[in-house]
This record gives C-alpha cells, structure tokens and sequence, in this order.
C-alpha cells in the first residue's frame, strides 16, 4: 500500500510541474517592468584596521539599497548603512552614505544573474564628543538568484574606509574589508 501511495505521489509532482512552470513563466514579465529593486543586507569576512591585528566580523547594521533599474545593463544603486548606539549614556553612531554602479554580466539583467559593481560613499561618524568624515571606495562581483517576487543577493569583494580624524584625534582607523554581502532584494 505504501509503494502505490508513494507512486502516485510522484506521479502527481510530474503531472503537476509543467502547469507551475508556465505559472511562473507567465508571472516573470509583471517582475520585468519593475524600476525599483529595494534590499537589505549583511556583511561577513575579514575586517582589518591599520595598526590593529584583524579579524573576522559579522556586519548587521541597518544596511539598505535601492536600485534605479534601467533598460540597459547599467544600473545606479543608492545605499545606506547605519550603526546606532546609546550604550553607556553615550549616544554615538557611524552613518554610510554611498553609491554604487551595478553592471549587468548576464542575459537576465538586473533581474538574475552575475554583475559587477562598484562605488563609493562617506563615513560619517560621531563618538560622542568627537565626529568625523571619511569616505570608502568598493568593488565586487555579484549573483542573482530569483525567487518569487524578488532575488537573493551574494556579494563577493572589497572596500577601503579612509581614516577618520577630529583634530589630532583619530576617530577611525584606515579599513580594509574583505568578504561578502549577503541580502535580499524586492522589486517594485
């Protein structure tokens, strides 16, 4: 009894998997027309300060981007990051501005596929009683793996954090960053 249950089981998958594809074949051109892709990452990899040893980190700031699709492979992407704290009765914070250019390596566009990005933005940081500017310079190559609505993100590469001053007091360290973003993305 429990072969003919299995068997018709399968049997049901098959039958029904060509009618789930054309389902998702005919949904693709409504995510086609859409202008904006919105998401959201982390960061892990190899964080290392000058003058200090480095190390593995794991990034999980409010890390937001927004991608301004064009019909061509090129594709400008505004993002932000921000590391908030009131711990200890300080406030302080480390506001990332940046942005991004996104080449499309692939047929699918700026919808699925590999790419290449690059860009740059400001650090801006406030530690309390001193504050300071920076700005950062980043490249990567990157996937995209459609689901549903929207893709996953993998993000493999570097960025370079300038050394943040206020005065002769040195907020921030020189940085380099090796590793990936990780995220998600929606489109609208």
């Amino acid at each position: 009894m429990r072969k003919v249950l299995s068997g018709m089981a399968a049997v049901a998958v098959l039958i029904s998997l060509p009618a789930m594809v054309n389902a998702q074949r005919r949904a693709a051109p409504m995510s086609g027309g859409a202008k904006h892709e919105f998401g959201l990452d982390v960061f892990a990899g190899y964080v290392k300060q000058k003058g200090a040893s480095g190390g593995i980190a794991l990034v999980t700031p409010l890390n937001l981007r927004v991608g301004l699709v064009k019909a061509g492979k090129i594709m400008w992407e505004p993002r932000f990051s921000l590391d908030f704290s009131t711990a200890g009765g300080t406030t302080t914070y480390d506001f990332a501005p940046g942005v991004n250019l996104l080449y499309a390596q692939s047929t699918g566009g700026h919808h699925r596929g590999m790419y290449l990005t690059g860009g740059a933005g400001l650090d801006i940081v406030d530690a309390g009683a001193p504050s300071g500017t920076g700005f950062t310079l980043n490249g990567a190559v990157g996937w995209r793996k459609p689901y549903g609505s929207g893709a996953w993100r993998y993000e493999l590469g570097l960025q370079w954090s300038s050394e943040i001053k206020d005065g002769l007091v040195v907020i921030q360290p020189s940085t380099l960053s090796i590793g990936g973003r990780f995220g998600i993305s929606l489109w609208h």
